[in-house]
């Protein structure tokens, strides 16, 4: 059952949505349109309702399931909370919110749920200012440009939205390239749900170099509980080809899962999916015992100890782009192999 949950002040959610938002729900709009929601009631449909667009808050039935925090005053947009189900955020707090107990205050730049990339155009746009490790480091920042299109699908219980975002220099403000998110979450019987991910990277601008780097893709920092080790450690790690624990680092994998508990010692789980028509499909897995767990289509160097040190290396030429495409499951329970890899199959499936 899902409890109720209030942003962090830190993050405020709009007051409420105008007539232009019911449009788009009724009527998508195209890519070149933004929404622009004003005051008025909150719409919903289906069961979903959505709430502003700095940031944009998602429920489910009356409840919070994300909030997808898209400040121009953050680093990059992410998704925070993400409410499990059993009720609680199953994603680190921090920095978000600070003095959670067992959390880690490592990894600054582990927003919770989060789309970055270490190397483009020699910009880091995984870390951000304030990274221990990373002075001197030239930053990037991705700035939410805009909600352009969403729509309700009351049959399959799921919402579906569509971003736009550049990609800027920290310091000069130069835009580098921009991308195009799909972003659908689908509720689940279980009280779960599924995100699903997809980014278009675009060569607006011009040739985009994509260095090798195990620091790329989507990612997650999981909740304290689900962790492999730590003092309130509970989980446990394996992937579609049958490697577990600390060992699925690095390797390819259709998908890697998390199993645990919550606080209260409830099971529920996490997993990711690679699309097969994802860029690099198998994707490797920057995937760890302290709870991140992130593709990795730009690492192959990184990761395969006898691959040369730029294997991932890629470049985009102006004008083209290239597509990644990612499902997260949060679900109750322990979720065996047949049953993720029936997830996957229906993932597969999807256009």
């Amino acid at each position: 059952m899902r409890h109720h949950f209030s942003p962090s002040p830190t993050f405020p959610i709009a007051a409420a949505v105008g007539l232009g938002l019911l449009a788009s729900l009724l009527f998508p709009m195209k890519a070149s349109s933004q929404i622009s929601i004003g005051g008025g009631s909150t719409i919903s449909s289906g069961g979903w309702s959505l709430t502003g667009t700095d940031p944009i808050e998602i429920r489910w039935a009356g409840e919070v399931v994300t909030v997808y925090q898209t400040s121009a005053s953050l680093p990059k947009p992410f998704f925070y909370p993400l409410i499990g189900p059993t009720g609680e955020n199953v994603t680190r707090h921090y920095p978000m919110k600070e003095g959670v107990a067992h959390e880690a205050t490592d990894h600054l730049h582990h927003r919770s749920l989060w789309f970055g990339i270490g190397s483009v155009n020699g910009l880091d746009f995984w870390h951000e200012p304030g990274s221990q490790g990373k002075e001197g480091t030239k930053f990037g920042r991705t700035v939410h440009t805009g909600l352009s299109s969403t729509q309700i699908k009351g049959q399959e219980k799921a919402i579906v939205l569509k971003t736009g975002t550049d990609w800027l220099d920290h310091q000069t403000g130069a835009k580098i390239c921009q991308d195009r998110r799909t972003i659908r979450l689908e509720c689940r019987d279980d009280g779960g749900f599924a995100l699903d991910f997809t980014v278009t990277l675009e060569a607006s601008e011009g040739d985009v170099t994509l260095r090798d780097t195990e620091e790329c893709g989507l990612a997650i920092r999981m909740m304290p509980s689900l962790q492999l080790e730590g003092p309130a450690a509970k989980g446990a790690a394996r992937n579609s080809e049958g490697v577990t624990g600390r060992d699925v680092w690095g390797r390819r994998a259709r998908w890697v899962s998390y199993d645990g508990e919550d606080s209260q010692g409830r099971a529920l789980g996490i997993a990711l999916f690679d699309h097969p028509t994802s860029f690099r499909h198998p994707t490797w897995w920057h995937a760890r015992h302290y709870g991140l767990c992130s593709s990795g289509p730009f690492g192959q160097g990184h990761f395969e100890k006898d691959a040369p040190k730029t294997a991932g290396d890629h470049l985009i030429r102006q004008g083209d782009s290239l597509t990644l495409r990612y499902r997260v499951l949060i679900h109750a329970g322990k979720a065996d192999a047949g049953k993720l890899e029936e997830e996957f199959r229906v993932f597969a499936d999807t256009k």
